[in-house]
């Protein structure tokens, strides 16, 4: 009986203390990100038949970009 109440106690314990790093987390989250919010820009909808550099915007200098898309499980097999 005593090792049942011990049990519950320990998961209660843990319980407890992951809810109260979240709470502290969430808090000082919401600190930070107040002190540099800055304005949002409202939704803009360009059409389709818009030149390129509007659509996409002016060029960073990327020469490449990698996408990572897709189940990381799957077989590679039918890609190709």
């Amino acid at each position: 009986m005593q090792k049942r109440n011990f049990i519950k106690r320990f998961k209660i314990a843990i319980v407890a203390f992951f809810l109260i790093t979240a709470i502290v987390g969430l808090r000082s989250g919401r600190a930070a990100s107040g002190e540099q919010e800055q304005p949002r820009r409202p939704l803009e909808f360009v059409p389709v038949t818009a030149p390129l550099e509007t659509r996409a915007g002016t060029d960073d200098g990327a020469s490449f970009a990698i996408q990572f898309i897709g189940s990381t499980h799957g077989s590679l097999e039918p890609c190709g």
